[in-house]
C-alpha cells in the first residue's frame, strides 16, 4: 500500500529532526502553550492557554483516523477502543508537559503570595 501524504509529512519531519514522535509531540505542545501566553500577554499560570494545545492535538488525531480509516480504506483490525486509546494517548502526551507547566506556575504564584 501506499504512504499517503500525511504520512510522508510525518516521515519527513521524523527525519529531519533527532528525536522520537513523541517528543516532537511534547514540545509542539508546549510551543503552542508558550506561544498562547506570549500572545495573548498572559501569566504561564493562566490555565486556558493549554486550549491551543488541546484543539491542535485533536484536529491532529483526528486527521490521522481518518486518514487511516477513511482516506484510505483500511478495515478495522483491532480492537476499536484499544486504536481509539493509542490516539487518546497522544492527545495526553501533547497537553500534559503544557498542563505541568501551569500546574507548577500556579503553584509558585500562590506560594510566592503567602
Amino acid at each position: 500500500m501506499r504512504a499517503s501524504w500525511l504520512e510522508r509529512i510525518k516521515d519527513t519531519l521524523l527525519a529531519a529532526v533527532p528525536l522520537q514522535g513523541e517528543s516532537l509531540l511534547a514540545l509542539a505542545g508546549l510551543a503552542c502553550y508558550l506561544g498562547t501566553c506570549i500572545v495573548l500577554r498572559r501569566r504561564l499560570s493562566w490555565g486556558w492557554a493549554i486550549v491551543p494545545g488541546i484543539c491542535l492535538s485533536l484536529v491532529i488525531e483526528g486527521w490521522e483516523i481518518w486518514d487511516h480509516w477513511i482516506a484510505r480504506g483500511a478495515t478495522v483490525r483491532g480492537h476499536v477502543l484499544g486504536i481509539l486509546g493509542r490516539h487518546l494517548r497522544d492527545v495526553a502526551i501533547m497537553n500534559l508537559p503544557a498542563a505541568a507547566v501551569a500546574a507548577t506556575a500556579s503553584w509558585l504564584e500562590r506560594a510566592a503570595l503567602r
